[in-house]
């Protein structure tokens, strides 16, 4: 399994669109980078299954929010996550938490390779498909549209978008 946080600001992701001819594609927006809806996620491609959390900041205590979840998702399973090498994923309280969960194991994947992390995949297919050329009025209406997308994703999906087919 993979884990990997991201975010979403209120400021639209541009991407390829139609347009007549002599015009430009426009997509209205209020320009706010600073406000940011913060997720963390995590993809079991063999299983075919994915589930993410809203978190108030991409920190520890959100990385540790995924972790409960991840083990109350997969209560009788053995847990083997991949994570990058992030602060707030060491620490004593993580050691803490995995010393209370055994079934849960942490391996880090090396420096400066996202293309390991499975989770990256989902994270930029969820903003093709439901963020681009879109402008969005709160981080609710955001985290509404990002959680629909995924929900309607099948098991099969999953693993095509990981490459496990």
């Amino acid at each position: 399994m993979f884990q990997d946080e991201t975010g979403f600001t209120l400021h639209p992701r541009l991407g390829f669109g139609w347009a007549r001819r002599g015009e430009r594609l426009r997509v209205p927006t209020t320009s706010q980078h600073h406000t940011r809806l913060n997720l963390s996620g995590w993809v079991a491609p063999l299983l075919g299954r994915h589930g993410m959390i809203r978190t108030e900041l991409g920190n520890r205590e959100g990385f540790l929010a995924v972790l409960r979840d991840l083990c109350r998702r997969l209560r009788q399973q053995r847990i083997t996550l991949y994570v990058d090498g992030a602060g707030w994923h060491k620490g004593e309280p993580v050691r803490e938490f995995l010393r209370a969960h055994p079934r849960l194991q942490l391996v880090y994947l090396p420096p400066y390779q996202p293309a390991l992390n499975m989770q990256e995949r989902i994270w930029r297919r969820i903003r093709y498909e439901a963020t681009t050329n879109t402008w969005f009025a709160s981080l609710d209406d955001i985290w509404d549209i990002v959680q629909r997308t995924a929900a309607a994703w099948t098991p099969r999906k999953l693993e095509r978008l990981c490459n496990f087919s």
